[in-house]
């Protein structure tokens, strides 16, 4: 008898707790609050509809009391701040989140929480673009910035489930929120809440929604806004962002350095010379600092429990300290010998014109590569060292390192 998938069934069924941000929505707080109600009574459960005030300095908070909501006041100003209050005090198992200002229609919300009632979901994300009522989107949003975004969020972060990342209309199963374990305070939540659903492999689904106009004024700032979403992602995919083009461009920079360093090479019978070999060497250095710094950001969100990364945990499980030394200083003595090399002709020949450009600006590259995958290394093994010496974090772990 599988009484723990009954209890957990029970719990879904059990209610839905609506979470609504309120900052000045006197004008439609109480016709949104009736909505919700109506939108869970098709499904016949229980509700509660959770109105988080943040700093109104309008009747919000009171009409909100007046029509039954329960309000819950969150003094730190921000949409993350709002939903993340509301989110904790939710009583039931599923948890609807939507904007007081008339733009979602809540009382369509059976169909948002369908999927989860019926096991397919954990996560469902309203899909706003292909229902847009006049004047409920400006341009610049609907053709630019939420495409766009929303493109970027799939691209890295490797999937193709969520086509509208802004949608402030969702359901969610209490469970599935608090693995997501979200932080931020501002309009990045919505970004925040995608991007951990996706790295916590929460089942997604989208449900096209219709878009209204808002009433009241907005609180969005296109560009604030959009940049805050834009620099989350890209704070959060050190992989797409510096890691594969860091590699890309390092092996791009060695093709074009190694055969230079021993002479000129001629195709299409012109000479291809130090020139180019100059441009591989410093692409080629300026890459494996991207690299470097790619692998720490990754080791960071690692080890502070941002996401789970099989890539730096198979790192500190192989290519310990120990290991990363010995390269490093292969590659460094690599770059000792072949200045040697150029110091011993340059000796020989009595000290005078020497023509070893080549040659001794490829030893540098070595010495430069190999003290930077030192260096890094250095503070990739010392990132994962226990905080408290009697207590090994979870995140150290899990990455095999053994508390000594």
């Amino acid at each position: 008898m599988n009484t723990t998938g009954e209890s957990t069934h029970q719990k879904l069924t059990g209610g839905i707790s609506v979470i609504i941000p309120c900052l000045n929505e006197e004008d439609s707080i109480a016709t949104v609050i009736d909505m919700a109600r109506k939108g869970i009574a098709r499904l016949g459960l229980e509700e509660e509809i959770v109105v988080v005030d943040n700093g109104s300095t309008d009747r919000s908070a009171h009409i909100a009391r007046e029509k039954g909501a329960r309000v819950v006041t969150e003094p730190h100003r921000g949409y993350g701040s709002a939903l993340r209050a509301g989110f904790r005090s939710a009583r039931f198992g599923i948890i609807v989140m939507g904007d007081a200002d008339m733009t979602y229609d809540f009382t369509a919300l059976d169909d948002l929480v369908r999927p989860i009632l019926d096991g397919k979901a954990d996560f469902v994300i309203g899909n706003r673009m292909k229902s847009i009522r006049p004047g409920a989107m400006p341009r610049l949003h609907r053709y630019i910035g939420n495409p766009l975004l929303s493109f970027a969020l799939r691209v890295m972060f490797h999937s193709n489930l969520v086509h509208d990342a802004h949608c402030g209309l969702r359901a969610i199963t209490a469970e599935a929120y608090h693995q997501l374990r979200c932080v931020t305070t501002g309009m990045e939540f919505a970004s925040e809440m995608v991007v951990r659903a996706i790295r916590c492999q929460l089942r997604i689904t989208e449900r096209d929604i219709v878009y209204h106009p808002r009433q009241g004024q907005s609180k969005l700032h296109s560009f604030r806004d959009g940049w805050r979403h834009l620099r989350f992602m890209m704070l959060h995919s050190p992989t797409t962002m510096m890691l594969a083009p860091g590699i890309f461009f390092w092996l791009l920079g060695l093709v074009i350095s190694l055969p230079l360093a021993f002479g000129p090479i001629i195709i299409g019978g012109r000479a291809v010379d130090i020139h180019c070999m100059l441009a591989g060497g410093v692409l080629n250095i300026l890459s494996i600092q991207i690299i470097t710094i790619g692998l720490l950001a990754k080791a960071y969100g690692h080890l502070s429990g941002l996401h789970d990364d099989p890539v730096v945990a198979w790192f500190y499980r192989w290519f310990t300290f120990e290991r990363a030394c010995v390269v490093s200083g292969a590659i460094i003595l690599l770059g000792i010998v072949l200045a040697a090399v150029v110091v011993a002709e340059w000796i020989s020949s009595g000290f005078g014109a020497l023509n070893q450009q080549r040659l001794l600006f490829f030893a540098l590259i070595c010495l430069v590569n190999g003290v930077q995958v030192g260096a890094a290394s250095f503070l990739f093994s010392i990132m994962a060292l226990p905080r408290h010496i009697d207590q090994m974090p979870p995140e150290a772990e899990k990455t095999g390192i053994a508390n000594t």
